[in-house]
């Protein structure tokens, strides 16, 4: 009948909705994930793994740590297994202070993060301590630069007292090239030394015997540096001398020729000879450079016709042994000369840094008129304040 269609339509109509709603719901329990895996990774920044760290100095711990979603929930920080409740949170840098008894050796730094779903993360650095070595007791005529523990021969000459060596404080060690590319940072440079590890500069014979070579910048211990005043007496510029000395001004490298040569018998300089074969010369000259050079290093003179006294070489008459000491050139490599040095005075000149120059072809100092770039690397000497 019609009524019994009707019933048998709306049944199938009912039976296919039941079945299209039933595998909606299903699909929807197909989809319906797990909760995702929370992820948490943390790092110490610093110290760097397999650093040497000085147990007289605070040592800075950074660590941080990245979660990719909810909260980090717990930060615990070890150093030598004992946690350090003042860090808490992520990212921090902590200064930790060495207990007076604590041991050379070994030390582990732990860090631990915990996220809010329980997911945990550790990271851990091994570093050795070491103990500072006891500040050596100067003698007569010497000095400790307290910041290395090196020690200095000094010389007392007239009424100013200078380092009798040159200066070899070595904070950091750049290899040659960096000097092309300088743009007014401070430099240091060792000799004949193409790297960058302090330690195994200082092992090299030529750093034991001259020192650093320092560019301008560093010389002044300052970057981009623009030079002071040459006639100043001090020079007033500490540099990167110790504390209680200097880096010396034109000036005070002239007070120290004018003592010298006052002190000094005559000879024979300046020697030339006229259209007519007549002898001339100077028999007032001071050979300043023979009296101020040291005795190891300088090749024989090539100028002693002009300044005969020059052919007897180095007398170190004052103990300051000036020696040649080499440089680094600006355009990223090391140049030696056996006939003379070049060391940083503190005023900047028309085309370049301040300089003066101990020759064997010369009885005295010659000083820079224009100056030099200041890229370049040379050995300084610094006078007590």
């Amino acid at each position: 009948s019609h009524y019994s269609l009707n019933i048998n339509t709306f049944m199938k109509k009912f039976g296919f909705l039941l079945f299209a709603v039933l595998g909606l719901i299903a699909c929807g329990d197909d989809n319906n994930d797990p909760t995702p895996e929370q992820h948490v990774t943390c790092s110490i920044s610093a110290p760097a793994e397999g650093a040497t760290v000085n147990i007289a100095e605070k040592m800075t711990i950074k660590g941080e740590a990245t979660i990719d979603f909810g909260e980090i929930s717990n930060v615990t920080l070890k150093v030598g297994g004992k946690a350090i409740s003042e860090v808490t949170v992520v990212p921090f840098s902590y200064d930790y202070t060495f207990e007076a008894n604590q041991a050379e050796g070994a030390l582990k730094i732990e860090l631990t993060v915990k996220g809010d779903q329980g997911t945990m993360a550790t990271s851990e650095v091994n570093i050795t301590l070491t103990k500072p070595e006891p500040t050596p007791e100067p003698g007569e005529g010497e000095m400790v630069d307290l910041r290395d523990n090196h020690v200095y021969k000094t010389v007392e000459i007239g009424e100013q007292t200078w380092m009798a060596e040159n200066l070899a404080y070595l904070p950091k060690v750049n290899k040659p090239a960096a000097a092309a590319t300088c743009e007014g940072e401070p430099l240091y440079f060792v000799y004949d030394y193409d790297g960058e590890d302090v330690n195994a500069a200082k092992n090299t014979e030529i750093y034991k015997t001259h020192g650093v070579l320092y560019n301008w910048y560093a010389a002044m211990n300052k970057e981009n540096e623009e030079g002071k005043d040459a006639d100043a007496v001090p020079s007033g510029v500490q540099g990167i001398c110790p504390s209680g000395w200097h880096l010396p001004s034109k000036a005070e490298w002239k007070i120290l020729e004018n003592f010298v040569a006052e002190q000094l018998t005559p000879v024979e300089g300046d020697v030339w000879e006229d259209d007519f074969g007549d002898k001339h010369s100077d028999p007032n000259c001071k050979n300043v450079w023979s009296a101020l050079a040291g005795l190891e290093g300088w090749s024989p003179s090539g100028n002693s016709d002009m300044n005969p006294d020059l052919a007897n070489g180095p007398r170190n008459t004052y103990g300051l042994t000036i020696i040649p000491s080499g440089q680094c050139y600006h355009t990223g490599s090391f140049g030696w000369s056996e006939s003379g040095v070049d060391l940083w005075t503190t005023d900047m000149q028309t085309q370049g840094a301040g300089n003066i120059t101990f020759s064997n072809n010369s009885y005295g100092i010659t000083y820079s008129k224009y100056g030099i770039t200041p890229k370049r690397g040379f050995p300084i000497r610094c006078i007590k304040n």
